[in-house]
This record gives C-alpha cells, structure tokens and sequence, in this order.
C-alpha cells in the first residue's frame, strides 16, 4: 500500500471513501541519523511515494513512515544506515492518543477554547463570534474556496477598521494550518488573534493595541481546510489538500482515472520561486507533489491575489506562516542552501529576537536557521513572499514539539503555553520590522 491514498477506477464515477480507524495497522515508525547522504536516499524513497518523513526539518536524526507492503523495499534502501525501528504498528500508537485526547469531533454549537483541538466549523464560529463582539477592529472575510467547497476564513484586525484611511496602514500577514497534520498551527494563530484583542496575554495589552494603530493584520488560522477536516475524519497524518488527480495522469475515455486516484497536492511546495525544485516529487501520490504548476491550487491562488491586491494600495511588512513541528525559527531561503539574501545577517538578528523571546517565556529553545540548512525546499511560501513580493520579514515558524516521539501529536495541554511563547515572539519580531523594498527578487 503506498501512501498516496487512492481508489481503483476504471469506469466509476470518482467517489469519496471512508477509511478504517486502523488504516496505520502495522505501518512502521524508522528512526536514523541524517547527514548528506542519508537525505539523499530518503528524500529519493518520499519522492517515490515509499516513505513519509515525519520531520519536515530533521537536525541530527530524521524520522520516516514506512507502509506495510513497502518494508522489503525501503529495506534494501536504508539498510546501510542502520535504521533503528521504533514501532512496527503505529495504529496502537494513534488509538492511544486518542483515548487520551479530548479531541472528539465538536458537537454542535461547542464553545472554542484552546484546551483541545477544534474542527473547523467550531474555529469558524469563534472567528464570526469575535467579529461580532469587536465590529470596531475586526472584519471576518473569506480568501476564498477549497475543492471541497469549503471557505477559507481570515481576519482582518486594526483600529477603526471600516474607515477608508485604514486600508493604507502597512498589512502583516500571519498564517497557518497550510500542511493538514500540524493541528498545534491554526491553534496558535487563534491564540494570536485572541492576544490582540485582548482576550489573553494582557502584559501585551498596550503593546498590541500600538500595533492595531499603525498596522492591518490579515490573519488566515487554517488555509487548509479540507486537509485539516480530513484529519480528523479519516488520516490523522495526512499532509497535504484534497485536490484529486489521475495517477501517471492517465484518464479513460469517460474522464476516470484508469490506473487510481491521488488526491491532495502539498501546498507548501506549490509556490512559484523554485516550484518543481528540491524536496518535491512528480508523483501524484507522493506527500510533496507541488501540482502540475504553481499556483494551481485554490488556496495558494487565494493568498497570492490577495497580497498582490493589498500592494497595489500598500506594502506588506511581515508574512509570517506556522507549521510544525521541531521548534525553529526560519528565514529564507528555503529552495537553496548555496547563496543568502542580501539582508541575511538582519534575517537573523531577526530570529534571534525570536528565539530569545519564546525560550524567555517557559524555556523552550527554538533555533534560528535558514530554511535550506538542512535539506532546500522549492515552491514554499515563505520564499514566494520574500524573493517575489519584496517582503523582506518572510519566514516560517516550526512549532513545538522537538520531540519526535510525540512530532504531530502534540497533547492539548501544550496548546496555550505554546500560543503564550509564539506570541512573544511575535511581539519582538514585530517591535523590529524592517522598512520593506519594492524591488522582485529572481531566482538565479
């Protein structure tokens, strides 16, 4: 079973499927050491659709997924390195955090708090209900639709929002949720929100409202949504959207997919400044297909109109995007490691302003690197908005945990102290915003 999660059609209609709580059964948890020529290997068995790395940004050790029927493959691979195998059945390991999860589906009209992890209508609700309480500062707006059919929510948030001179104030941009498993991100994002509103964090208080007068924030907590559901539905793992496609793009005579259906591009791969570069796969099923080309999609399209539409009335001071996991702090580039910006060493003052702050609030150490430091990435959004927008404060933030025995399944209980460090952070990133440049940067 390779991880592209599909359906063999020939003549049928395409159809959607539940899949069994137990999909994981007896799929496989390695663990290594990751050097250069390890990274080589397995980023060549993630591009076939053999394995999954369960650490987008490995530092000494990566650790990978591997399927039941692609074990005697991945085998003959990795033997070399030594892998160490840490778990022959991860269903066991899944069924266990979920009974010790609140994380039940929402029901109906359920309060949002950030004691458990909420699905998507319920983030949605707070989202309007917080515009209803503060019509003053805050717009809810839609960026636009996914596949599915859902919208894909933002906030706008500033002082005196429905006057015309506000559209003029300088725009930073904050997402999350873009990579469907990483459930900890949109929770953090809607701890942002919240803090400038001043439903938490009140020793910003001041601080935020100073930044509600000179700036707009445009924030987007799940811009994945169809992905995000899935994972509560169905994969818990699952990473990238839901747009389906045809295996070896080969269709019958009637439109079907003739060999099996892939569904979902990677999102964070699918951006134009090294589209189709490193860590990508033309594979349908593969987790980092970046899609036939850039901006194909419905949600990368959506936020690139919109931050084009919002320079042509005014620039854009900060785009700032929220995954995890491994707690790191990084700046561009991400689809290269041979060259830095021109504005690499203020990139990394920057970070270290990060950085100190989140590890002063409960001791977490984030580390402040570029993005390609441990393997290039082309098509991610951080490079989009820094090398083609000319917004020089681009980055990406990997938020916790370090620890890759809990990676993705991060315990609700680290929800708020990890929502309280980021703010911090956020705080001190803001504080020291360079003026941005207009000029495009091309790749080389």
């Amino acid at each position: 079973m390779s991880f592209g999660i599909y359906l063999v059609l020939l003549l049928l209609p395409v159809v959607s499927c539940t899949v069994a709580p137990n999909f994981y059964l007896n799929y496989q948890i390695w663990r290594m050491d990751w050097n250069k020529e390890i990274a080589d290997v397995v980023l060549k068995l993630q591009a076939e659709d053999l394995i999954d790395m369960l650490t987008d940004t490995p530092l000494e050790k990566v650790t990978v997924m591997v399927a039941p029927d692609n074990v005697v493959e991945v085998t003959k691979s990795l033997r070399r390195f030594k892998p160490e195998v840490v778990t022959s059945d991860l269903s066991n390991l899944l069924e266990g955090n979920r009974r010790a999860s609140r994380n039940a589906d929402d029901s109906a009209n359920e309060p949002f708090d950030f004691l458990k992890y909420h699905d998507i209508t319920t983030i949605y609700n707070r989202l309007d209900e917080i515009a209803k309480n503060h019509s003053e500062v805050v717009e809810v707006h839609v960026l636009g639709q996914t596949h599915e059919g859902r919208e894909i929510k933002y906030v706008r948030i500033s002082h005196n929002i429905s006057e015309d001179s506000t559209r003029t104030k300088p725009v930073l941009w904050i997402d999350g949720g873009i990579h469907a498993r990483e459930w900890v991100s949109p929770s953090t994002v809607m701890y942002i929100i919240e803090t400038l509103l001043g439903y938490r964090e009140l020793q910003h208080l001041d601080k935020a409202m100073k930044y509600l007068e000179k700036y707009q924030f445009y924030i987007t907590p799940v811009l994945n949504p169809d992905g995000y559901q899935y994972t509560r539905n169905h994969l818990r793992l699952w990473r990238k959207n839901r747009d389906p496609g045809c295996y070896r793009k080969v269709e019958t005579i009637f439109g079907n997919c003739f060999y099996k259906v892939c569904y979902g591009v990677d999102l964070n791969r699918n951006w134009s400044d090294g589209f189709g570069g490193p860590s990508t796969s033309s594979n349908l099923c593969s987790l980092v297909y970046p899609g036939e080309q850039a901006f194909d999609q419905l949600e990368t399209k959506a936020v690139k109109e919109k931050i084009e539409a919002l320079q042509k009335e005014t620039s854009v001071d900060l785009f700032l995007t929220f995954h995890s996991y491994s707690q790191l702090f990084l700046i561009p580039y991400g689809y290269t490691g041979d060259k830095v910006p021109a504005e690499h060493e203020y990139h990394k003052a920057q970070g270290d302003r990060y950085v100190n702050a989140v590890f002063a609030r409960h001791g977490k150490r984030y580390i402040n690197q570029r993005s390609s430091d441990l393997y290039p990435a082309g098509g991610i959004s951080a490079d989009w908005a820094f090398i083609s927008r000319g917004i020089v404060d681009s980055y990406g933030v990997e938020l916790r945990p370090s620890d890759w025995r809990i990676g993705f399944m991060l315990h609700e209980t680290e929800i708020i102290p990890t929502g309280q460090e980021n703010v911090d952070g956020l705080m001190a990133l803001i504080e020291n915003l360079k003026i941005n440049v207009t000029q495009d940067r091309k790749l080389e």
